[in-house]
């Protein structure tokens, strides 16, 4: 434990040596910025957590105001902007953020462009979470978005608003455009595009449906399966195999 701690002061003190401050281009909001922070817990680390990293952190619990470049540790926070790549078990960004997160649990407040998820096997992290636009992918047991230009790939993936790709057992949006691929699809307001699955449903359908069960109150378009229900048709509203309205 003695010999742990004393490498760890020496790098403290290393650092601390070289991390001299840095005018960058890299945000618009004013510097200063240091290439390098080493650190246990936001009390205990060579720069302050409401200073600004560009180059690399390296913790057990970080947090700092802005983060560019490789960021690695256990709980990696920032509390306005972060580009670049994380690592670790927790990625936390209360701000916008670019870049790869790679971890168990990723979770930005603004908006995201990149991917969170852990790569090859993405479908087995824990949590993804993006508050604002999500442009990119996400890979994980569960996905959120409140609103998605890209990919959501994982167990149950929610996006208010979406365009692009959504696979997975359970898929839910209230307006989509592009592609439902998993056992559950559902939005809820406006689908155009195309549905895939055991059970499809959607208020208004513009495009094709193909499952088990297919469902909407009105559709413009053709429904393929088992049973077809486009409750506000004037006729033929329910139907087998194929049900289709233009």
């Amino acid at each position: 434990m003695r010999k742990s701690l004393t490498l760890l002061i020496a790098l403290v003190s290393i650092a601390a040596g070289i991390c001299s401050a840095q005018e960058t281009t890299f945000y618009t909001e004013p510097g200063p910025y240091y290439p390098l922070q080493i650190g246990l817990y936001p009390s205990l680390q060579i720069i302050h957590f409401q200073e600004s990293v560009v180059g690399a952190r390296i913790n057990v619990i970080g947090d700092n105001r802005s983060m560019t470049g490789l960021d690695v540790g256990i709980i990696n926070q920032t509390d306005q902007k972060f580009r670049g790549v994380q690592v670790g078990a927790v990625n936390l960004s209360k701000g916008n953020s670019q870049g790869v997160h790679v971890g168990l649990i990723n979770h930005t407040n603004g908006d995201m462009k990149g991917f969170q998820g852990i790569p090859l096997i993405s479908w087995w992290n824990a949590l993804n979470v993006v508050h604002g636009h999500c442009s990119g992918a996400q890979g994980g047991f569960f996905n959120e978005a409140e609103s998605l230009g890209g990919i959501q790939g994982g167990l149950i993936n929610v996006a208010y608003t979406a365009e692009g790709l959504m696979a997975g057992v359970y898929n839910y949006s209230e307006t989509f455009e592009g592609m439902h691929a998993g056992l559950i699809n559902i939005a809820d307001e406006e689908m155009t595009g195309f549905q895939v699955g055991l059970y499809n449903g959607v208020k208004n359908a513009n495009g094709l449906q193909i499952g088990i069960i297919n469902q909407c109150q009105n559709l413009y378009g053709v429904q393929v399966g088992l049973v077809n229900i486009a409750s506000q048709k004037d006729t033929f509203s329910t139907t087998v195999l194929v049900n289709w309205n233009f």
